[in-house]
């Protein structure tokens, strides 16, 4: 077990100093494009599998109407809406990844619209809490590696300090109620990788953002925790390492440098990261008129030993399933003009076009490939019923570092989440205050702007 330095207070002394003047442009201008990205997740996701039950559970759980669950037309308590916006956001299965770090973006938002709501916090400050919690989870994440190797899903374990972090920022925290924060809120990470396909998966981010926010509730009151939490020999670096953290000094001597919000990437499709470059790749090839679903006899797809442990699913059961199902992605991809939360829903699992596809579609696994999340590329070969073969190897997908999506190029993804739910004008409104959104002076103007109840 390698000695880790002291790392817990000075990640909170950087949490609560860091200044909006010293954040560089680009990342706060990429964050405005995050903040877009996640907020139509969170109006979409209110549709999705399972989060029906959510509403009602927060509806039940009742607590002081301080902040709004989307499509409920409710308020209640910040934690509970943390935790139901949070859990619609990763529900759409929208969610904006970085890699090798195994974080999202989304974790965070739910918890800087929910608490900013209730403080009227101002654009500025949500801004400057999102880039200084999206650091800490990140570098957390980098350092916690093995971690993913050993089953934990980072993004939400991680997740928990970077929410804490938000909320801490946001309540204006100092340095030491800082450090308390992220020391409460490291006994509440978890999440299990093995859990994706099922609403277990999904709930996992609203846990985070819940019992983040939470941490740092609790610290504004004075509860505490130990202050060397994450680098103690029994602390949680080590536990969830097995005593393999990989460069804990970097979470400290590379702080900003740059910042690690440039290594998000937006997801233009709603299913498993992993599966993003072979939708991607699969629309080109059938758009380019070279491939087609009346032509296609097989389409062998070779991956690492990694994908399988995460896209687990070839003839999928639910929507959940079918976001991480292979098969059901690649025949999407040939049988729809637009990949849509719909093509993943029970009518297409069910429709007999996606069932002859899917029945053609297998997954090869390239032990020699090794196991790792990223650095590796995939071969798909779609075989014709001509006799003929067309193979590609796809890179990254689009909207993945380094080619960061603008805020203009996501608007689209933001427009194809909420059209239908808001009506036009709060639409535009909305992206108006997003654009801009360090000029806004109350976050509440945002969340109120797109709080209507789900049409039904």
């Amino acid at each position: 077990m390698t000695p880790i330095p002291p790392i817990t207070r000075e990640i909170a002394q950087r949490i609560a100093s860091t200044r909006y003047e010293e954040m560089p442009e680009a990342v706060l201008g990429y964050s405005k494009t995050l903040a877009m990205s996640a907020l139509g997740a969170m109006l979409a996701g209110p549709k999705s599998a399972g989060s029906d039950i959510v509403t009602r559970y927060v509806k039940r759980a009742g607590g002081t109407p301080e902040a709004s669950v989307f499509g409920a037309n409710h308020k209640t308590s910040v934690e509970w809406a943390a935790l139901a916006n949070a859990n619609f956001a990763h529900a759409t299965e929208y969610e904006d990844d970085s890699f090798p770090e195994a974080v999202s973006s989304y974790t965070l938002f739910p918890v800087i619209f929910a608490l900013g709501q209730h403080l009227h916090s101002n654009g500025r400050t949500a801004l400057e809490a999102f880039v200084v919690a999206y650091e800490a989870q990140a570098r957390i994440g980098l350092a916690c590696r093995e971690a993913r190797r050993l089953g934990y899903m980072v993004l939400a374990l991680a997740g928990a300090l970077g929410c804490a972090a938000a909320a801490a920022r946001l309540l204006g925290l100092d340095e030491k109620a800082t450090a308390h924060a992220l020391s409460i809120a490291a006994s509440q990470g978890s999440g299990v990788g093995y859990q994706t396909g099922s609403m277990a998966h999904i709930a996992e981010m609203g846990f985070a953002a819940r019992n983040g926010l939470t941490a740092a509730l609790l610290a504004a009151e004075g509860f505490t925790g130990q202050l060397d939490v994450l680098e103690a020999p029994r602390g949680l670096l080590n536990l969830i390492t097995a005593g393999k953290v990989d460069n804990a000094a970097g979470i400290l001597n590379n702080w900003g440098r740059p910042y690690r919000v440039l290594e998000v990437g937006i997801k233009s499709y709603p299913c498993c990261y992993h599966l993003q470059r072979m939708i991607e790749s699969t629309i080109e090839q059938r758009e380019a008129g070279k491939i087609s679903a009346d032509l296609i006899s097989e389409i062998q797809i070779e991956v690492n030993a990694f994908f399988p442990t995460v896209v687990q699913y070839l003839e999928p059961r639910n929507e959940i399933e079918a976001q991480f199902s292979l098969p059901h992605a690649v025949a999407a991809a040939l049988l729809e003009q637009r990949i849509l939360p719909s093509s993943f829903s029970r009518a297409k699992i069910d429709s007999p076009p996606f069932r002859t596809l899917r029945s053609k579609v297998r997954m090869v696994v390239r032990e020699d490939w090794g196991w790792a999340p990223t650095g590796w590329t995939p071969k798909i070969v779609y075989r014709l019923t001509n006799g003929k073969e067309v193979s590609i190897e796809p890179q990254l997908s689009k909207g993945q570092p380094p080619n960061l999506l603008s805020f203009d190029a996501c608007i689209d993804k933001y427009r194809g989440c909420v059209e239908g739910l808001l009506p036009e004008d709060r639409i535009v409104r909305s992206v108006e205050i997003m654009r801009s959104l360090e000029t806004c002076n109350d976050i509440a103007e945002l969340v109120e702007t797109v709080d209507v109840p789900a049409k039904a």
